[in-house]
């Protein structure tokens, strides 16, 4: 068992697991095979501390660690993670036929309702390869695999990308209680880029990715990775900045897309604290 948490945490940490709902999937599962084998509370909860922080920028799976330490229910959170099915039926309706739709980066809620899509009628795909570690390689090889035609672009394409695009459809790693939308890198450049260009910006995501420690005053974490991914052996006196996220002014998103439906950014907050109380619970409870 020690073998598979170090190999859990070291893949998360390297993005060899890679989506924060792969993530979130990884870590609960994690747990609940500590849990099942008898480990002692004090350990499973050492495991639940390093898995958060493998990855700082994930609240989804801190929510999940939380809900399903505090209530036990492993089985019911891993419930919430595989809410796919609900993402696309909400998000599939946003794309008509013959459309092209612009990604950025990888999301599989994304992939996923437009594989949705691409089982009813067709669009053309327009994606970003996402430096430093390509992620946007396996969207468009996913949506290739479905059939899509793909357009893949190095980042600085973007606005050519943009430019041919109908929607633009992204991810989300959280979800802030005043609105804004983190996501990877580049991810607010190319959503101005796209409100220059009349494209509607859609973030499609599963609302556990709301970030209730934000309510509470808390100052979500921004991923800085290491240099080396982006250049091995800099000359001295350069400082390389690599982070792997920013966050997203809540005006410059059309709307979230998740399994409770389709709303602006304020109204996606409340949505989810309604539904689901038990996050900003639990977060109190991880507050202290």
């Amino acid at each position: 068992m020690e073998e598979e948490v170090e190999e859990t945490v070291r893949k998360i940490e390297r993005v060899e697991i890679q989506g924060a709902t792969n993530v979130a999937e990884a870590g609960v599962r994690l747990l609940k095979r500590l849990v099942e084998r008898g480990a002692d509370e004090e350990r499973v909860d050492e495991v639940a501390d390093r898995l958060k922080s493998a990855r700082p920028t994930e609240p989804f799976l801190f929510n999940c660690i939380r809900v399903a330490r505090e209530t036990d229910e492993y089985d019911r959170v891993l419930g919430q993670i595989d809410r796919q099915e609900a993402i696309d039926e909400n998000g599939a309706p946003l794309v008509g036929e013959d459309d092209v739709v612009y990604t950025h980066c990888h999301s599989s809620s994304v992939t996923s309702v437009l594989e949705t899509v691409a089982d009813d009628r067709e669009f053309r795909a327009r994606v970003t390869e996402t430096r430093p570690l390509y992620q946007g390689r396996e969207t468009a090889r996913e949506l290739a695999d479905a059939g899509v035609p793909v357009r893949f672009y190095v980042d600085s394409g973007a606005r050519i990308a943009l430019r041919e695009a109908d929607i633009m459809m992204i991810g989300a790693d959280a979800v802030l209680d005043n609105g804004k939308v983190i996501n990877k890198i580049g991810s607010e450049m190319f959503a101005e880029v796209a409100g220059g260009y009349d494209v509607p910006v859609y973030v499609v995501t599963n609302s556990w990715k709301y970030d209730p420690m934000s309510s509470f005053g808390y100052e979500t974490e921004i991923e800085r990775r290491t240099a080396e991914e982006v250049w091995g052996e800099p000359p001295e006196g350069v400082d390389v900045v690599n982070y792997a996220f920013e966050k997203i002014a809540p005006e410059k998103v059309d709307g979230i897309v998740s399994e409770l439906g389709v709303h602006e950014p304020d109204e996606f907050v409340d949505a989810v604290t309604d539904e689901y109380p038990e996050l900003k619970e639990a977060a109190k409870t991880a507050r202290g």
